[in-house]
């Protein structure tokens, strides 16, 4: 096999392979002219190694000369193009430096086609034979021309172009990539020289092997290339799927806007309406609304009351009206408007937010003739303690809704909302609604006597559910809570909603224990341990402790508590004994007191 045919093909086509490559790249990105450059080079040196190949094997001195000219041409055209790649990948390069660089080399092939027979020799006496790689190949021997020394100044210029232009790219933030181009075509392009020269005054017994270096110059722009084309594809990636999110928001943004019950429009600065949901484009103005003033979908003699609170929202950044708005049928219904100033932009917009109170209105005229009928019938008659029940368990989840609703309100605002806070409050609102239908329903099948819906708890999740959900009033009675519950504490079965509201209903209590001369620090414990087959919670405080007819405190409609119920109590106890198990409290030895059930961890089968 003959290694020097086989290893200057193999060069020869994989330059054309990257040239090839390179080119389609640009073709069909013309701005990247750093793909063409590189292509350039690429077809530059395959020229190169085919006439490195064809010196070798000449035949005939003249027609080696011939060579060696068309040889300078491709070692011209790999330099103006390396230069060229260099400038538009690292922009970095000075425009006086590559002008000389380009300039240098045009000069030597100009010698070298003016000269006879070449820039390297001022005479070529024959034609020798050497042994290169298990083969036998040519070398010239003439006399060396000293002009060959301008051939290696200009590969000195280049190489100080490399490192200033290397340089100036890392210091500007290109980074290895940089280094990596600069530094390694650098270390060619001397060796290329150091290996010139050797060759040329005749101390290295080989041919010249220039395509070989400017190859492996190739291999390092290739990479980098490559790698650009790696992280570009990566970043498509990374847009694409950023860009799929943001569909998606947009999509969950309009399904809010335009399924929110109630008016919800969009205004400019001007007052003209610019996006409405399908109440909002109800009152007679469904068509054609684009464009109109906020006021003028009002009756006439309110206009000017809703032009004045919607400018006061601009002033003032929040302003609230009850108005009557008008509907196509002729009907009218009464509205509360909430007007809020926000930024889009940079450019101040209004938001919109109109409900309808008027059948609030109405209802709340029913009620109270209802009551006033109703208070002369017996109040035992008229409370039922089911639904009496249910409402005091889900005044909690429905606490969670209202100050999650006000905490949107206040960043709408504020114009200060992100999209990512928003999405997390419309999240909690949702878990608190799931949650209320859930305490509806368990409660009502407990309270109704029906049987719990038994499912695997872990009493350490369980308590850890219960004080997320208890953390606003903790926080708000600056309460310490500690937690001792054993690893190894073993699974029962209990309706895991209700039980939940069990301990939560404690935990409220235990709050509002710590009056305004409690001690502190406040503090609340909670402990679970086992005891004959039963898994007991135990929840202690150093509050105001327990009335003086602590025996009733687990009786319907017996409460300490301005404004309570008196139902918490009586449905853990019904909670608690459904499942089989009991709840009792006592007096601490100091302050507060500990309140405990318990439940058996075969729960269900009393």
């Amino acid at each position: 096999m003959n290694w020097v045919v086989v290893i200057w093909s193999l060069v020869a086509g994989a330059c054309l392979a990257l040239a090839a490559v390179h080119l389609i790249a640009w073709v069909r990105q013309r701005e990247s002219l750093a793909n063409l450059m590189f292509s350039i080079v690429a077809l530059a040196t395959a020229g190169m190694a085919a006439c490195e190949l064809l010196m070798m094997f000449p035949g005939t001195l003249d027609r080696f000369t011939g060579l060696l000219q068309w040889y300078n041409f491709s070692r011209w055209l790999v330099t103006v193009a390396l230069v060229g790649f260099i400038h538009f990948y690292l922009r970095a390069g000075r425009a006086w430096l590559e002008i000389l660089v380009i300039a240098l080399r045009t000069l030597g092939l100009i010698i070298n086609f003016s000269v006879s027979p070449s820039v390297y020799y001022l005479s070529i006496e024959t034609l020798r034979t050497v042994d290169f790689l298990g083969e036998t190949v040519a070398l010239v021997e003439g006399v060396p021309n000293p002009t060959v020394l301008f051939s290696q100044i200009s590969l000195l210029v280049l190489a100080a172009y490399l490192v200033d232009t290397t340089l100036r790219a890392y210091n500007r933030g290109a980074g290895n990539r940089a280094l990596r181009i600069g530094l390694g075509s650098v270390f060619f392009v001397l060796s290329l020289s150091a290996q010139m020269i050797l060759v040329l005054w005749g101390f290295l017994e080989m041919p010249i092997a220039a395509s070989l270096f400017f190859t492996a110059i190739l291999g390092v722009m290739s990479f980098e290339l490559s790698s650009d084309v790696l992280r570009a594809a990566k970043l498509t990636r990374t847009l694409q799927i950023r860009e799929r999110e943001l569909r998606r928001e947009r999509d969950l943004s309009d399904a809010v806007f335009n399924n929110a019950p109630g008016v919800i429009q969009l205004h400019s600065q001007e007052g003209k309406i610019l996006r409405w949901n399908s109440v909002g484009g109800a009152p007679g103005h469904a068509s054609g609304s684009e464009g109109r003033f906020f006021w003028d979908i009002f009756a006439k003699e309110d206009r000017k009351k809703a032009e004045a609170a919607w400018h006061a929202a601009f002033q003032d950044g929040r302003s609230e009206f009850e108005i009557d708005l008008p509907f196509p049928d002729g009907t009218a219904r009464r509205f509360l408007f909430i007007a809020a100033k926000v930024e889009i932009d940079a450019t101040p917009h209004a938001v919109v937010v109109g409900v309808d109170v008027g059948t609030q209105h109405r209802l709340a005229a029913e009620a109270s003739r209802q009551r006033e009928e109703l208070a002369r019938l017996s109040r035992a008659v008229a409370v039922s303690e089911l639904s009496s029940s249910l409402a005091h368990e889900i005044n909690q989840p429905l606490a969670i809704i209202l100050s999650n609703a006000e905490a949107a309100q206040r960043m709408l605002a504020s114009g200060s909302g992100d999209m990512d806070e928003v999405r997390e409050i419309v999240q909690d609102i949702i878990d608190a609604d799931v949650r209320a239908a859930n305490v509806i329903r368990r409660l009502r099948a407990i309270l109704r006597q029906g049987p719990p819906e038994l499912e695997p708890i872990v009493a350490a999740e369980l308590v850890e559910k219960v004080l997320g959900l208890a953390k606003p009033d903790l926080d708000s009675a600056e309460a310490q809570v500690t937690v001792s519950i054993p690893k190894r504490l073993p699974v029962f079965q209990g309706d895991r909603i209700p039980l939940e509201q069990v301990l939560l209903n404690i935990l409220k209590n235990a709050c509002e224990a710590f009056g305004k001369d409690s001690p502190q620090p406040r503090r609340i414990s909670i402990s679970c341990t086992v005891e004959n087959q039963d898994i007991v919670f135990s929840i202690r405080d150093n509050g105001c402790g327990l009335p003086e007819n602590s025996a009733e405190i687990f009786d319907a409609f017996r409460t300490t508590k301005p404004n309570g119920l008196g139902l918490g109590l009586k449905i853990c106890r019904s909670i608690v004994h459904a499942h089989g198990g009991r709840i009792w409290a006592l007096p601490n030895k100091g302050r507060g007191a500990t309140f405990h059930f318990s439940i058996p961890l075969n729960s269900g089968k009393p």
